[in-house]
């Protein structure tokens, strides 16, 4: 099975995230959180490790964080093995408590830190019963949360020395205090707006980032670097490679069961798969010609290309589109088998 690139360099900002083992609770009394957060402030000390804002939910955690030497593989590693030791040990149990490999976006700290801090702190209110409380309720739940450090970034409990706030606040106000209250009426819209999930347009596989910043982590980690585990090849061939146009047209007219030429016409019959079609030559194509270019094989601008990509981006995050979804996936799927060949 193919899995994410892990990309790993000095000064690398992370949103990590992991689940119970088939998805199971891992998290069933205070001395579990806190033997958690315990492991994550030692191993964070060990590896020089920065923790911007983190939250535990019963079944999974989020962490956003700052790795100062090129080390996530390495501290996650030991930290979860420690964890999962020790809460075995605490429970009179054995086997897996996680759901696999860790899950590890590279984000762009000086664009995201704060739209992904405000995804991971929101997470307490996002279950089903929150959502049956009214505004006042859920702000009362999201303040009060204790495993989550939402409450040290708002200035509600003191900060650790492992939890570093400055990253997330300083895009907020000088004064330390005017960036708590900036903050916090930030992550308070996701109380009354529909805000989106920012992973979800997740660039390249497991980057967040703007293009620029994509092209610069593949120029700069990416374009000599060996595979080192085959599962990963995909996901290299696909930053370092890029598909041509003609690939995709070829996945996409498969799956929807159409002429090729039906998906460049600008008046298609199939507006969905046009749009499906310019969606993912963004993300399979960028690397084998400019967006320009790809945009011209479509009959449009690149600003035209950009803004059709974010449409399906947003279509496919409802979550009534289960069947958008699949067939995106099964196009992806034929996509990767064509990156598996060699070039």
């Amino acid at each position: 099975m193919a899995r994410p690139l892990r990309i790993e360099y000095k000064g690398a900002c992370y949103h990590v995230m992991n689940r119970g083992n088939q998805r199971a609770r891992v998290f069933h009394s205070k001395k579990h959180y806190t033997l958690f957060l315990d492991k994550l402030a030692h191993f964070c000390e060990q590896f020089d490790v920065g923790v911007h804002s983190y939250c535990c939910m019963p079944n999974h955690f989020h962490l956003l964080l700052t790795t100062r030497e090129a080390n996530l593989s390495r501290f996650m590693q030991s930290f979860l093995t420690s964890f999962t030791l020790s809460l075995n040990r605490m429970r009179s149990t054995s086997g897996h408590v996680f759901q696999g490999r860790f899950k590890a976006e590279l984000v762009e700290a000086q664009r995201y830190m704060s739209e992904a801090s405000r995804y991971i702190h929101l997470n307490p209110v996002r279950t089903k019963r929150a959502e049956s409380l009214d505004l006042v309720q859920r702000k009362r739940e999201l303040d009060s949360f204790p495993w989550s450090s939402y409450p040290v970034l708002i200035g509600l409990a003191n900060r650790p020395k492992w939890i570093d706030t400055e990253p997330v606040l300083r895009t907020w106000a000088e004064d330390g205090e005017e960036a708590m209250r900036n903050y916090r009426r930030y992550v308070d819209q996701g109380l009354t707006a529909n805000l989106p999930n920012p992973f979800l347009s997740v660039k390249e596989r497991s980057i967040l980032g703007s293009d620029s910043f994509v092209d610069t982590i593949r120029r700069r980690h990416l374009l000599k670097r060996e595979i080192r585990d085959e599962r990963e090849e995909p996901a290299l061939k696909h930053l370092v490679r890029g598909l041509q146009v003609a690939d995709v047209l070829a996945a996409v007219a498969a799956v929807y069961e159409v002429p090729v030429m039906e998906l460049l016409k600008r008046r298609s019959r199939n507006a969905e798969a046009r749009q499906m079609a310019m969606y993912l030559a963004v993300r399979f194509s960028r690397h084998a010609q400019p967006l320009s270019r790809l945009a011209k094989q479509f009959g449009i601008t690149a600003a035209g290309l950009s803004i059709a990509a974010k449409r399906m981006t947003a279509a496919l995050s409802v979550p009534r589109s289960k069947a958008l979804r699949a067939r995106c996936s099964h196009a992806k799927d034929l996509l990767n088998r064509s990156l598996l060949v060699d070039s």
